[in-house]
């Protein structure tokens, strides 16, 4: 009776393990997700700071050339 108790323990300790594994195993999922989903965050961040830096340029070129164009009609 007391082999049947410790095996069944045993097993139990085995299962547990195994479950813990699995347990780390999705927390390391979830800490590269977290990760990723941060790098993405930034990486659209970087994005959009480029591209309102790309329209602050072509808009002073625009008017630059309006400007030049002006200059010219008038002279």
């Amino acid at each position: 009776m007391e082999d049947i108790r410790d095996e069944r323990i045993a097993k139990a300790e085995e299962g547990l393990a195994e479950m813990q594994e699995v347990l780390d195993q999705a927390k390391r999922a979830v800490d590269a997700a977290d990760r990723a989903e941060r790098a993405a965050r930034e990486a659209s961040d970087h994005a959009r700071s480029f591209a309102r830096i790309a329209v602050i340029v072509a808009g002073v070129i625009i008017a630059l050339v309006m400007t030049g164009a002006a200059f010219r009609r008038r002279g």
